[in-house]
């Protein structure tokens, strides 16, 4: 059996600051695939592609303005095909790719009631099938165990659950049952989880690890924590 590897991480508005130690952090994760959200395409975007493509990897991105936040995407297999989810929405929010047979979407939602034309967009992208693997920051959680209970509640806090409805499994939500572990926090050290992986029940059955890597986060590399989910597969 061979492993592979994907991985989320929000850089914070481009990753300029910290951006050596991010290009460090994500070529550490030794993943297949990558979905990095909050890229912006600028200078430190374009040496953060120069050194993933000189890694090995295919990358991919919308090619949204140099201000605006983004996903890229890359992967050590090449990529067939990159394309918005939703042609009627920015495309920066929900960017996908077919790699190795599989279809994956990199998410990044905006935040409060603006992120909901973009989760009816999963909602039904979901029920018409063909993405075996939604993954990146939904800024969205359930208001049970997805926040510190003095957070402020999640706006579409039913969403996750109507995602699951659809067939999907919470990938690390299914491993850590009851569990509260959070991916950021505010300014008053509130807790949420806002970083997810959902997969269609194939997919879901060969993960082997979903965890979250907090170090990128408490060494201020960036303000999110990542998001690490390793899958079995034939050799």
């Amino acid at each position: 059996m061979i492993e592979q590897r994907v991985v989320t991480l929000n850089i914070r508005h481009g990753g300029k600051r910290h951006a050596d130690a991010l290009s460090s952090r994500l070529h550490g994760y030794d993943a297949d695939i990558l979905i990095v959200t909050e890229f912006r395409a600028n200078d430190a975007g374009e040496r953060l592609i120069g050194q993933l493509e000189r890694a090995g990897f295919a990358t991919s991105h919308c090619g949204a303005a140099p201000g605006r936040n983004a996903i890229l995407a890359a992967s050590r297999t090449p990529i067939a095909r990159s394309w918005a989810l939703d042609g009627t929405l920015d495309a920066e929010r929900l960017w996908c790719i077919e790699t190795g047979g599989n279809v994956i979407c990199g998410v990044l939602f905006p935040n409060k009631e603006e992120k909901q034309p973009y989760w009816r967009s999963v909602i039904n992208a979901a029920r018409q099938g063909g993405i075996d693997l939604f993954i990146g920051d939904f800024n969205t959680g359930n208001n049970a165990l997805d926040k510190d209970p003095k957070g402020t509640p999640f706006i579409n806090a039913d969403m996750p659950r109507r995602l699951v409805d659809c067939g999907y499994v919470d990938l690390w939500r299914s491993r850590h049952p009851g569990i509260r572990e959070y991916s950021w926090f505010s300014h008053t050290r509130n807790g949420f989880r806002l970083d997810h992986a959902f997969a269609v029940p194939t997919l879901a059955g060969r993960v082997t690890a979903c965890e979250f890597d907090h170090e990128p986060r408490l060494l201020g590399e960036t303000d999110h924590s990542a998001l690490v989910v390793s899958f079995s597969a034939e050799a």
